[in-house]
């Protein structure tokens, strides 16, 4: 075959709709199978204990799949963090842009939906909060963007009101009660081998709520 046919069979070939996806859109979705198969193995099995060969077996894939969308394990995980976040923060901000309750009611009801969102799928919470440190440094990195997007939201809802004013000491206390936050979770899964009963998410939503307000309080009365 020419040069000229070789590139019209390829050109052809990715053109052509397979189960009404085009070859973009086939790769897409293997990445995500990928990914659900990777959060399904890293909360069973531990990141550790998962290996490429087995996602790719639980993903229906081969291994060649795998490393056209990822180039190791370490790169799999961190993608699967962030898709984690962005799943969840969008809720979350669309929630407090669509908001007109009082800030205790507002912080209550976002802190309440994070946490539903772990229990809706508690891999989520386990892979999240329960296995990401001390894995590299690159995730390090990763969990503290996190942490920071965590604070912004944090800030966005302290911003509703103008008692305080919005400079680096508040950007320090956002990303503080958002590690107090985290850890809090992080405790409960803990406690719970990464699944909540309806009690223990009612008595964590409480306190998450009762630890920001209490702070919020601390920061106006420092303020005064």
């Amino acid at each position: 075959m020419t040069g000229n046919g070789r590139a019209a069979a390829k050109q052809s070939s990715a053109g052509r709709r397979i189960r009404g996806l085009d070859a973009t859109e086939r790769a897409q979705q293997r990445r995500e199978l990928i990914l659900d198969a990777a959060l399904e193995l890293f909360a069973r099995d531990g990141y550790a204990n998962a290996s490429i060969e087995v996602i790719c077996q639980m993903a229906y894939v081969g291994n060649k799949a795998f490393y056209e969308h990822f180039s190791s394990k370490e790169a799999c995980y961190l993608e699967l963090l962030q898709r984690n976040t962005h799943t969840i923060f969008s809720g979350l901000y669309t929630a407090l842009d669509e908001s007109v309750e009082s800030e205790p009611d507002v912080t209550h009801r976002l802190l309440e939906m994070f946490v539903d969102a772990l229990i809706d799928d508690p891999r989520v919470g386990v892979v999240t909060f329960g296995q990401s440190g001390g894995i590299s440094q690159t995730i390090e990195r990763q969990r503290r963007a996190n942490r920071r997007q965590a604070a912004e939201l944090v800030r966005a809802v302290w911003s509703r009101n103008d008692d305080l004013p919005d400079g680096p000491a508040t950007e320090q206390m956002a990303i503080a009660v958002t590690g107090g936050l985290f850890d809090l979770i992080a405790d409960a899964l803990d406690r719970a081998d990464g699944t909540l009963t309806a009690p223990a998410r009612t008595r964590l939503v409480d306190d998450m709520t009762d630890f920001v307000l209490t702070v919020r309080q601390g920061m106006r009365t420092r303020k005064s």
